[in-house]
Formats: structure tokens, C-alpha cells, sequence
């Protein structure tokens, strides 16, 4: 084969990834396009073998690849009070020395995760190799700064001030130096990442996709009207923490007259709910149980103080409902503020209670607000994404001509 007809082949991408995050639903979506190489991972199962939820990846059983060992052993350290930093450091670096050379040698681009990807990216470049680095989080280091921007301190959110292990932060840097491309899922990500040195022009942002079960639910919930003489449901998901939100979300509902409002909050972690009224902790909640949340929700509150995209938002969009959220998520590059649902700043209890107040003065104006909210997140596929990356991908490999980038 020439060396032109060489550059015209679609790439063969291996992608490296030892926990879960959004890397199944990658690694399917490469399958797809007809690009996978190979998914290296810590656990995980392939199709037709009847698993399902984070640990199943829909790609063949030859394409994947796993340490359950490595996983496993990092999990009972874990239990047993292992700082977890220094954890799961080591075990993405145990991790990325087992990836044999020859995955790397047969594949044309190299795909590594923020925090895991230091090593497995030094060997692509050395072997000649694009490598992407996809940075599932915002930069860790503008935590401190963000929770100063909203007007907080230490008290909002202490997990954002306290000091990353130096080893963690070098090897954080040497990722985006070594990365051909970096991928984020939102404009705030990248925003984080170009205040943190990584150059704009690196920086692609690929929002990710939504399943078709949460679009489904947002055709059938247009279809049905509100029951009468039911509380005001506002839902929130995620998990019950500083980072999210949460404590400003109880503060604003303190202050609110909820006689005809109730605030489900789905999520592992638990918030002291106080003298709040009307609230309601569902606990950890299954995928197929926050979707009936959802279809049984009137509005989606998410006042997270950080995030690098925040999927909920985006499955709860396609659901059918209008959210009150922050612009420190992925809710800049989906909706439009009055259109499928609010934007208040990241950590402000007094804004995020007056839209709430507004939601309920209006519950009609919400209903259409959240058929807005639908037909946009509808827009997010995960086919759309998989376009996007591939797109990337090729364009990295000069491989445009044949790859699909519809």
C-alpha cells in the first residue's frame, strides 16, 4: 500500500480507559463508525451475555479487553481506608504499564482519560502514534476558584481547597502536553482547561449524547397531561454533595412557601435537610427508577458548582422537563436562558429561589419550557457525538475522505 493511500485509511483508534465514565458509550460509538481497534478497561462485560447498567460495553468480546485483577485489588484497598488519591493514582499507572505495545504499534490514535493517561500517552508519541486525551472533568485546579467566583469560601465546598497530591498534578500536565487534542463535553471545561495553560486550539468540545429511553419518555410525557392536585415536583440527581450544590439548593428552599411544592433529591450522600419542608432523599437510584422520577417531575433543578458536563442535564431535557441550573455545566451549549429552562449563578441561593418561585407561579409556562427542552435535547445523539469524534479522529490520521462526519 502507498503512503498516500495509507493516509486515506480510516484509523484504527485504541482506546484506554480503566474505569467506566462515558468510555463504554465511546468505545461503542467507535465500534460503529467502524473505528475501534481495541477497548482496554478495568471490568467490564460485551454484548450478548446479558449484562447490563455501567459495566456492559455493546462492542464484540475480541474487541475488548480487561484487568479485572488490577480493578479488583484497587476496589478492596479502597474498603480497607487506602487514601483514595494515592489509590487510584497508582492503579491508573499499574494500569497503563500492562497495555502491551503491540496494541499501541497496530493503532493509528491513541485515546487515554484525565488522570489515566500519562504514561499510555507518553508511549503513543514515542511510537509515532496521535494521541487524545478526553478530560472527563473540569480542571481541578479552577475548583477553588470557582467556589470563590459564586462568593464562597471553604464552607460552600471544602473538597475544592484541599491541596492535589504533586505527583497527581504533574502527571495531569504532562496529559495535556502530550496531547495531540484534547476532547471536553462543555465550553466550561474548556474554559477550565485554558486558565490551567492548555492551549484554546487544543481544546475540542464534543457534548456528549443522550439514549433514546430519556427522549422516548419526553414524546410520551407531551402527550400526557399534569395530574391535578398534585404538589409541584422540583427533582434533583447527582450525588448528595458540596460540589453539586446541594447546600444552596436547601438554603433557597428554606425560604420558599413549598405548602404546595415537594424537592426529591435522587442521589447517593445524604445533605442535613434542617427545618426544610417538603423534601424528600430517595437515596441511590437506579437508571430505570430516576427515569420514572423524571416522567413523574415537574422540573429539574441542578445548581452544581462544577462540572465538566453534568449527562443529567441532559437526560433530563430530553425527558420533557424545564431546569434551573448553573452556567457551570454543559447548560450554556444546551439550552437557551427562558427557552428550555434558567440559568442562575453557580452558588447563589437568593437567584436560584426566584426561579424556583417562578417555576411555581407559572406551571404552565414550565410545560412549555419543557417541550423546548425536549425537542433540543433530542438534537444530542449519541450518533451525533460519535460524528464529532470521528470527525476528530480523522482529521488527526488525514483520513477525512473516508470517514463519515455526518
Amino acid at each position: 500500500m502507498s503512503a498516500e493511500a495509507g493516509s486515506r485509511r480510516r484509523p484504527r483508534v485504541l482506546l484506554v480507559h480503566p474505569g467506566t465514565q462515558h468510555a463504554p458509550r465511546l468505545a461503542a460509538e467507535l465500534e460503529r463508525e467502524g473505528l475501534l481497534l481495541r477497548y482496554w478497561t478495568g471490568y467490564a462485560r460485551s454484548i450478548g451475555n446479558g449484562v447490563r447498567g455501567k459495566r456492559r460495553v455493546d462492542i464484540p468480546p475480541e474487541k475488548l479487553r480487561t484487568m479485572v485483577p488490577v480493578e479488583m485489588a484497587a476496589l478492596v484497598l479502597s474498603r480497607m481506608g487506602f487514601p483514595k488519591e494515592r489509590l487510584w493514582h497508582l492503579r491508573n499507572g499499574l494500569f497503563q504499564r500492562l497495555v502491551p505495545q503491540c496494541e499501541i504499534e497496530a493503532a493509528d490514535v491513541v485515546i487515554g482519560f484525565d488522570t489515566a493517561a500519562w504514561m499510555i500517552g507518553g508511549r503513543a508519541v514515542h511510537a509515532g502514534k496521535k494521541f487524545v486525551l478526553d478530560q472527563s472533568v473540569a480542571h481541578p485546579l479552577s475548583r477553588a476558584g470557582a467556589v470563590r467566583a459564586a462568593g464562597g469560601n471553604e464552607t460552600m465546598w471544602p473538597g475544592a481547597f484541599v491541596p492535589r497530591r504533586e505527583d497527581v498534578r504533574q502527571a495531569e500536565s504532562r496529559e495535556h502536553r502530550l496531547a495531540d487534542a484534547v476532547v471536553a463535553a462543555s465550553s466550561f471545561a474548556k474554559q477550565t482547561l485554558v486558565e490551567n495553560g492548555v492551549p484554546a486550539d487544543k481544546v475540542r468540545v464534543i457534548p456528549y449524547g443522550v439514549g433514546e429511553e430519556w427522549i422516548e419518555a419526553g414524546r410520551s410525557r407531551r402527550q400526557q397531561s399534569r395530574p391535578a392536585g398534585r404538589p409541584y415536583r422540583f427533582l434533583y440527581a447527582g450525588y448528595v454533595t458540596p460540589r453539586k450544590g446541594v447546600g444552596i439548593l436547601l438554603d433557597a428552599w428554606r425560604e420558599m412557601d413549598v405548602s404546595g411544592a415537594e424537592l426529591r433529591l435522587a442521589g447517593g450522600g445524604r445533605a442535613d435537610a434542617g427545618n426544610a419542608r417538603n423534601v424528600i432523599f430517595l437515596g441511590q437510584t437506579s437508571r430505570e427508577d430516576l427515569l420514572r422520577e423524571m416522567q413523574d417531575a415537574d422540573a429539574f433543578v441542578f445548581p452544581s458548582l462544577f462540572e465538566g458536563f453534568g449527562l443529567v442535564l441532559l437526560e433530563a431535557m430530553a425527558a420533557g422537563l424545564p431546569v434551573i441550573t448553573t452556567p457551570n455545566t454543559a447548560a450554556p451549549d444546551l439550552l437557551r436562558d427562558g427557552r428550555e429552562g434558567l440559568l442562575v449563578p453557580a452558588g447563589d441561593p437568593k437567584k436560584l429561589r426566584l426561579a424556583m418561585e417562578g417555576f411555581l407561579a407559572d406551571p404552565a409556562r414550565t410545560r412549555v419550557m419543557g417541550d423546548h427542552a425536549h425537542e433540543t435535547a433530542a438534537q444530542f445523539t449519541w450518533r451525533r457525538y460519535a460524528a464529532a469524534y470521528a470527525g476528530l479522529l480523522c482529521r488527526l490520521h488525514g483520513a477525512i475522505s473516508s470517514c463519515s462526519l455526518s
